[in-house]
């Protein structure tokens, strides 16, 4: 039988702790299709998603997932699973109701109690101060970098890449007041004309309201207009379809992306590299524009539709087994986003929004109610690994990226996972919703 262990046991009461839930398989056989259902006793609250899914564990092997909790008071709190079910490696059902474990909760410090509230991160703005530029020379990329927020930042790093060639260095801003902007120059030399995604990565540190520095980091994205056809590229028409056979149209696909730090890491950046790396070998580069939104907040979702008017909208991050999906609040904490009312965001802009892919775990009804104002809409069913994941996202936008349409991309991009034995058990996560059908 699988064992299951939790760690720690020890909480703070009325602070938020990270648990980690170790699933160890010591039979000689592979155990598949783990559920694992959390409850708790009054007291205990769960932050985010309260079911566990696992397509399998080998032998010998241990799979560790984390949920996030925190105790009203003091005192001794029991976690049960109400539902902890799996098939053996006979393929026989197994059903464990007798799992619990005892977790105590205790009285914070004293200072604990007066402290401060922390200040949020601020979060910086990067602007193009330039015309074009010109093709295939060295030429300065003039960039202002704002602060919009009323927290003073400090040390400053800024450094660009893309396809583009690169001096090589970072950029240096010693402080940057509130409310003020610096102006930096990069040099540069573009191989390749039209509108340039380039992405600009920050560092600095802030005050964070108890007198402790802290550092934090974000990216965004600039478009770049390069040789004599970059403003024509700029002012050119949106396609009616997304996938048709390539023209001269550029389309734009929305990656928004999060990353809660109160829930278990992921790797968006990696899977926004992978499709970088699919779009900048497709012989079609110059009819796309990819558009990354990292760490993103729920008004920056909606900003970002507004202001990029995108024909595809790509979601990775965590999702919750209501379905909701998972994005920061001001303190980089998880807040569930309702479906009902993301869908009407979405809806808003169903006059340019063609498809929308929600890579999140047990997103497939939000893709559902996304997809009655929207023509096709990808979700995912169960609880998708990190690795399903990005490879799905390789296996789609390769066939976009080649003019495919989203349903000859769609067959392609589980086959992949299917063709794989590290993937192939999650190749029925992704599921795909349209509008004729919703």
């Amino acid at each position: 039988m699988i064992a299951v262990a939790v760690t720690p046991r020890r909480l703070v009461a009325g602070q938020r702790t990270r648990l980690d839930i170790r699933f160890s398989n010591p039979s000689a056989g592979t155990y598949r299709r783990i559920v694992f259902a959390l409850a708790m006793s009054p007291g205990l609250r769960l932050i985010g998603a309260g079911q566990i899914d696992i397509a399998s564990i080998e032998p010998g092997a241990e799979v560790v997932r984390s949920v996030t909790v925190e105790a009203a008071k003091a005192g001794e709190f029991t976690l049960t699973s109400p539902n902890f079910s799996y098939r053996d490696e006979d393929d026989e059902s197994v059903r464990d109701r007798s799992w619990q474990t005892l977790l105590v909760a205790e009285e914070p410090a004293r200072h604990q109690h007066a402290a401060p509230v922390l200040v949020p991160p601020p979060r910086l703005r990067v602007e193009h101060e330039g015309g074009t530029l010109p093709l295939g020379k060295w030429t300065p990329l003039p960039i202002a970098v704002r602060n919009p927020s009323g927290t003073t930042v400090n040390e400053v790093l800024v450094t660009i890449d893309g396809p583009v060639e690169t001096d090589g260095k970072r950029r240096r801003i010693g402080v940057l007041p509130g409310g003020k902007k610096a102006r930096l120059q990069v040099d540069v030399h573009p191989a390749d004309g039209g509108l340039v995604p380039l992405r600009v990565r920050l560092s600095y540190s802030y005050a964070d309201g108890t007198g402790v520095l802290r550092p934090a980091a974000q990216e965004e994205q600039l478009r770049i207009p390069v040789g004599e056809d970059a403003r024509q590229q700029e002012a050119a028409p949106v396609r009616d379809t997304v996938g048709t056979q390539p023209g001269r149209m550029v389309r734009t696909v929305l990656f928004l992306s999060s990353s809660p730090r109160d829930q278990p890491p992921l790797r968006p950046d990696e899977e926004l590299r992978l499709i970088e790396q699919e779009l900048l070998m497709s012989d079609y580069r110059q009819e796309f524009r990819l558009v990354p939104q990292v760490a993103v907040q729920l008004t920056d979702i909606s900003r970002a539709l507004a202001r990029h008017h995108p024909q595809i909208v790509h979601f990775s991050g965590h999702g919750d087994d209501l379905g909701r999906i998972l994005v920061g609040d001001a303190f980089g904490n998880s807040m569930p986003l309702e479906i009902d009312g993301l869908a009407e965001i979405f809806a808003a802009y169903n006059d340019t929004i063609q498809c929308v892919i929600v890579n999140a775990c047990h997103s497939a009804r939000l893709a559902k109610a996304i997809s009655e104002q929207i023509d096709r809409v990808i979700g995912m069913r169960y609880e998708i690994g990190d690795n399903a994941a990005a490879r799905f996202s390789v296996g789609f936008y390769q066939a976009i990226f080649s003019g495919a349409t989203v349903e000859r991309a769609f067959r392609v991009a589980p086959a992949l996972l299917r063709s794989d034995a590290a993937t192939a058990m999650e190749y029925e996560t992704p599921t795909l919703f349209s509008r004729d059908s919703a």
